[in-house]
């Protein structure tokens, strides 16, 4: 995906080509799958239900490897008892299966992206009992299942693990006819029209996949991942006002999500809404946010722009001690420079 930055501040700031690379999306150069911790954080009924122990998650991906410390087929672990489960897998599309005692079964489809050394997903399942306290209640987090998620036909279940694991091996068309006969099953599913648009855009068909998307909020209003697959095509499309919009949706039921609130930050800047970038860019680092450390270069910029000087500081410093050799790390120690030196003028 291209993604050209324009509108940036003047003085000591990233370059655009620079900052653009630094906040890829995508994998537009083509680079090889690069290893990340995939942390996964399992709900049920609300997010402030966690999980209990036990609960069995199975991913599969795009590369056939799951884990640096385990044969490829040893896919399967089981929740700690913060419903919390660790991955160490490749970027690149995942699927995600989780089964146990007392939860409806469910799957879902996770794009870890190559700029990321790490992702953190926060996950609903349902309880078969409809009993919000089968969990261990957590605080801090809220979420809402959609009544469409639940009580799917055992024959689209089954359409939708074959479009997931078509969609694994990039079997593109494949993927998209699977999804298409569990939506034509079952109307309302929108994981499966989430998984059509994750389908349709890795084949470069950018209008159907966000229709798609469209269409699996418009069934599921609290759907975070379909908002932000359309943010970030939007994103693709330098909408930076529609791509704002979907992420803050997006963060009314999965309000710790670290990505959603860097790019959230980042269209902030891009549209001068430096107050708002600054809030979205202090909340992601108060969550564990690693591979997104350009969002104190954002936070940077925009307390530059609003004339505080020594919290940009902080924040190029910030930016070096968690990515000290990442792409922004020179014009970071720049900024710092100049900045420091017009302390002492």
């Amino acid at each position: 995906m291209k993604n050209k930055i324009f509108s940036l501040l003047i003085m000591c700031l990233v370059s655009p080509l620079a900052f653009a690379q630094s906040m890829d999306i995508g994998n537009r150069g083509q680079e090889s799958p690069h290893a990340v911790d995939l942390i996964l954080n399992i709900s049920v009924d609300q997010t402030q239900y966690r999980a209990p122990a036990g609960i069995v998650v199975q991913i599969s991906s795009d590369y056939s490897f799951v884990s640096r410390d385990a044969a490829t087929d040893q896919v399967l672990q089981q929740t700690d008892k913060s419903g919390t489960v660790m991955f160490h897998t490749l970027t690149g599309s995942h699927e995600i299966r989780i089964t146990g005692e007392g939860i409806e079964e469910s799957s879902r489809t996770i794009v870890i992206m190559q700029q990321q050394s790490r992702d953190i997903e926060n996950i609903v399942v349902k309880s078969k009992s409809n009993n919000a306290k089968y969990g261990i209640a957590q605080t801090g987090s809220s979420g809402v299942v959609s009544a469409s998620s639940l009580n799917i036909p055992e024959k689209a279940l089954k359409e939708f693990k074959a479009g997931s694991k078509a969609l694994e091996n990039k079997d593109y068309d494949g993927a998209k006819k699977h999804f298409s006969s569990a939506t034509s099953i079952y109307e309302k599913y929108s994981l499966a029209f989430n998984g059509m648009g994750v389908a349709q855009m890795a084949a470069g068909d950018a209008t159907a996949a966000r229709a798609s998307f469209e269409k699996a909020v418009e069934i599921d209003d609290h759907f975070a991942e379909g908002y932000r697959n359309l943010a970030r095509l939007s994103l693709t499309a330098h909408d930076f006002e529609g791509m704002d919009a979907l992420l803050t949706k997006s963060l009314l039921s999965e309000p710790l999500n670290a990505w959603a609130l860097t790019y959230a930050a980042y269209s902030e800047l891009q549209l001068h809404n430096f107050d708002a970038a600054i809030a979205h860019a202090h909340a992601a680092h108060g969550v564990p946010h690693a591979g997104l450390a350009s969002v104190h270069i954002v936070a940077a910029h925009a307390l530059e722009a609003t004339n505080q000087s020594d919290e940009a500081l902080k924040e190029y410093r910030l930016y070096l001690e968690e990515d000290p050799k990442g792409r922004d790390s020179d014009r970071a120690k720049q900024a710092i420079e100049s900045l420091s030196g017009a302390k002492t003028k």
